[in-house]
């Protein structure tokens, strides 16, 4: 049941880091905004990085001994962030938000059957759903949208 708040919470701080990432896009521009909140990231980490006591894994020693791949995780989040400022600006938080729920879902199925061998059609269809749902929304909202406007 901890690990269902701590999932909770991280969604909550992801909305909130979010629209704070969009606004710093809408004043800044996409590319400094992203650049802001890494930088913001870094400093953040770092300081809990020495307060921690493990400042000395910083060493070019340790660094050289990462695997390459695990850098993949930074660009992966780099990316995430600048699709993620664009698309909210163009949509909305709620639809951006439903829609990073079904690409992050559809990842996770991947990467469960590609590390765990783990399959589910049950899986697949709940994702299916939730962009049905979203979809539905959607086209009601514009429907009423379009009918408050011919009024």
């Amino acid at each position: 049941m901890v690990y269902w708040i701590v999932a909770f919470f991280n969604g909550f701080c992801n909305s909130i880091n979010k629209m704070m990432n969009v606004k710093a896009g809408q004043v800044f521009g996409t590319a400094n905004g992203a650049l802001i909140n890494y930088i913001e990231a870094t400093f953040l980490s770092l300081a809990l990085l020495f307060l921690t006591g493990r400042g000395a894994e910083l060493s070019a020693e340790n660094m050289a001994r990462v695997p390459l791949w695990v850098y993949l995780g930074a660009v992966c989040g780099l990316l995430a962030m600048v699709l993620l400022i664009v698309g909210t600006l163009r949509t909305n938080v709620l639809l951006s938000s439903i829609l990073t729920l079904v690409g992050n879902l559809g990842a996770a199925a991947v990467l469960d059957y590609l590390f765990y061998g783990i399959f589910s059609w049950y899986k697949i269809a709940g994702i299916a759903l939730i962009l049905l749902g979203t979809t539905w929304i959607e086209k009601t909202g514009q429907a009423a949208k379009q009918s408050a406007d011919a009024e």
